[in-house]
Order: structure tokens, then sequence, then C-alpha cells
């Protein structure tokens, strides 16, 4: 009977990693790594594999040239690493830093790109299953 109760608690262990993030116990906790999901739903805008729109609490438009979008994505994991994705994977679509900063718990990254600018802010709520990490997108036109 104990040994069953051991193997439920090893089991309930192992799906806790798996569903948290990295399983390597010797890896700290910002080695975890987030990879790039292949349909994001925007192509200019990087998506962390595993994020899911939020359709409440999304919109976008365009008119001619011009877009506004406010998109915001739910997903699992560590919000340093979603932070470092975000730092890495914008330019790589052409986003330009142009600040960023954190006050509590609450990272906010601009970018710039041609007549856009992009604020990206991240921001994570404690799960019953690990992190919950929130990610809202605004793209507005650049004012002069």
């Amino acid at each position: 009977m104990r040994a069953d109760y051991r193997a439920v608690g090893v089991i309930c262990g192992v799906l806790l990693a798996l569903i948290t993030g990295c399983l390597d116990a010797g890896k700290p906790r910002h080695a975890c790594s987030v990879r790039p999901s292949s349909h994001p739903y925007v192509a200019d805008i990087p998506l962390p594999e595993g994020f899911a729109l939020a359709d409440k609490s999304s919109e976008d438009w365009a008119a001619g040239p011009i877009r506004y979008l406010r998109h915001r994505y739910r997903g699992r994991g560590d919000r340093d690493a979603v932070r470092r994705f975000y730092r890495e994977e914008m330019p790589l679509v052409r986003w330009t830093p142009a600040s960023e900063g954190s006050i509590d718990g609450h990272c906010t990254m601009s970018f710039e790109r041609d007549s856009e600018h992009c604020r990206v802010t991240i921001e994570s709520d404690p799960g019953l299953l690990g992190p919950v990490v929130w990610v809202t997108v605004l793209i507005t036109p650049r004012t002069p």
C-alpha cells in the first residue's frame, strides 16, 4: 500500500515537471528556453510555442498601410524566458528595440519599425499547474 502512494507521488512529480518546463534539474530556472511557434497569429509578431490568443481580450484592424493591433496571449512557462524570447526574436522580424523595463513583475518592451511602434508587456500569475504567462502585444502607428 505504501509503495502505491510513493508511485503516485513520483508520477505526480514527473507530470508537474513536464507541465512547468525544464526537466533538467541541473539547469537553473533561467536556462529554460522558449521556442517560436510555427503558426503565429500575425506573421511579423513572434509567438512562443504553446501560447494561444485570448480572443475576448484581443482586437485588430487595418486601413491601408495603417494598422492597430492589441493581442493578448496566454501560455505556461517562465516569465523571464518569455522576456528573453521577445528580446531575441523581435529583431529577427525587423523590429528595432527601443526600450525595456520591469516594474512590479510586469516587463514592458518597446520596438519600432518603419511607421509602427510595438509594445510587448509580459506578466505572470501563479497557476495550479505552474505559472501562467500573459503577453500583450500592442501595435500602433508611430507618431513623429
